[in-house]
C-alpha cells in the first residue's frame, strides 16, 4: 500500500491500482467459515488482455493473524485520519488489510449487516451459470462470490422471481435487472423464507409470489400476500454462528471498536 495507490504483484504482470478509482469496497464473511473475502470494485476497471475486471477478489484465511506498521508520522495519522489508524495494527489480516485500505482510500466499506440466513449465516451457496459461490444479500445490493464477482444494486432491479419451487430440496432465484438477468440457482429450500422476507422488507419487486408460496409448503401467506412468520430481531452486535464470530462479528468494527456499517451505495 502506497499513499494513492496499491501495487499488486502477479505471476506475469504487476497492476498499481490509484485509490481514486475504487468505487467501492465489500468485506463479506464466506459461510465455510474458514475464509473472509474482501472486494474492491475499480471504476475504470482493470484490464489484463482483452478482458476488463471491474472488481478485484482478495480471499483471507478468517484466523489468519499479522501486524502492519503503518509508515505515516504519528501526527499525520491522528490529524488525516482523526486517529483511526494507528503506527501499528494488529489483528486477523482481513481486518487489518480492510481497515487500512478504507480509511486510506477514503471509500465506504460494505459488510453484510441484517440478513441472517437460516444457518446462521450472512449468505446462501448457490450457483451462477456453471459457477459454484455465495451471494450475499447487503442492505441496498446483491453480492455474488467469486467468479464470476457479480454486483447487483436495488435500485437497478426491476424483478425479482422464485423459479422451480415444485422441487423438494432446491429451487432458483431469478434477478432481472437494468442490465440483464442473473439465475442463481440450486438454492436449498430451507433457505425459501429467510429471502423471501428479507426481499419484502427491502420493498424489493417480487414476481408470482402466490404461486411460489403454493409450491413452498413451509410458507404460510396472509391475505395480503405477506407472511404470517416473523423474524427474530437481529441484533448486529451478536455474531450469528462460529464464522461471525471469526469473520462476520468482526466485521462489525475495527479492532480498536471502531463502527463498520454499510454505508448506502453511490449512484
Amino acid at each position: 500500500l502506497f499513499p494513492i495507490h496499491i501495487k499488486m504483484h502477479g505471476k506475469s504482470v504487476d497492476f498499481k491500482i490509484l485509490y481514486s478509482s475504487i468505487s467501492r469496497l465489500f468485506l463479506l464473511p464466506k459461510p465455510d467459515e474458514i475464509h473472509v473475502t474482501f472486494v474492491m470494485s475499480l471504476d475504470p476497471p482493470v484490464r489484463q488482455g482483452n478482458t476488463m475486471y471491474p472488481h478485484l477478489v482478495f480471499q483471507f484465511k478468517s484466523d489468519e493473524e499479522c501486524d502492519a506498521e503503518i509508515n505515516i508520522p504519528a501526527d499525520e495519522l491522528e490529524g488525516k485520519f482523526n486517529g483511526k489508524l494507528k503506527p501499528k495494527e494488529s489483528g486477523e489480516v482481513w481486518r487489518v488489510f480492510s481497515k487500512v485500505t478504507r480509511h486510506i482510500s477514503g471509500k465506504p466499506l460494505h459488510v453484510p449487516k441484517s440478513y441472517e440466513s437460516f444457518h446462521k449465516q450472512r449468505a446462501v451457496r448457490t450457483a451462477l451459470g456453471a459457477n459454484e459461490g455465495y451471494l450475499f444479500f447487503l442492505e441496498s445490493s446483491f453480492f455474488f462470490v467469486i467468479k464470476p464477482p457479480t454486483y447487483i444494486r436495488f435500485d437497478d432491479v426491476q424483478s425479482v422471481e422464485f423459479k422451480r419451487m415444485e422441487l423438494e430440496r432446491r429451487f432458483d432465484l431469478l434477478i432481472i435487472h437494468s442490465l440483464g438477468q442473473c439465475l442463481f440457482s440450486n438454492i436449498e429450500r430451507v433457505e425459501f423464507d429467510k429471502i423471501y422476507e428479507f426481499l419484502k422488507s427491502k420493498n424489493l419487486p417480487v414476481e408470482h409470489v402466490q404461486t411460489a408460496a403454493a409450491e413452498a409448503p413451509n410458507l404460510m401467506l396472509d391475505d395480503d400476500g405477506e407472511s404470517d412468520e416473523e423474524d427474530d430481531d437481529f441484533d448486529p452486535s451478536k455474531a450469528p454462528g462460529a464464522a461471525a464470530k471469526k469473520a462476520g462479528g468482526g466485521a462489525k468494527a475495527d479492532s480498536d471498536g471502531e463502527p463498520m456499517e454499510e454505508e448506502e451505495e453511490e449512484e
